[in-house]
């Protein structure tokens, strides 16, 4: 699943979720915290159809105003309500956080000697 992922990361110019369920939402995080740590500096976008996401949004905000996300990794997320909304917004995305790990990459877990094989045996 790991490999699926990051080779369709690799080939993304933005991430969308739509909305969704478990799945979604676990690839949503990943895909955020993957820019948090400066994996990579592409655009994360919410189709936040009906208010769908306003709870999460909601609770993301909280985190920032906890101290658990700053406020340049909460400008991570985009969303808006419609498709050609969050088009424009995406396409007028500029990365205003700063990665903690600038140098990690897709190839991550090539680069200490892991694979899917391994990680699973490890479990």
């Amino acid at each position: 699943m790991h490999q699926r992922k990051a080779e369709m990361a690799r080939q993304a110019d933005a991430f969308i979720a739509l909305p969704g369920g478990y799945g979604t939402l676990e690839e949503l995080l990943e895909v955020i915290t993957w820019a948090q740590l400066g994996i990579h500096d592409k655009p994360v976008g919410l189709l936040n159809v009906d208010g769908y996401y306003n709870s999460l949004l909601s609770f993301i905000d909280k985190a920032v105003d906890e101290g658990f996300v700053t406020p340049a990794a909460r400008h991570i997320i985009i969303s808006a309500p419609t498709a050609h909304e969050l088009m424009s917004k995406l396409e007028d995305y500029v990365p205003k956080h700063n990665g903690v790990a600038p140098k990690l990459s897709w190839e991550m877990e090539q680069q200490l000697g892991y694979t899917t094989t391994k990680l699973e045996i490890a479990r």
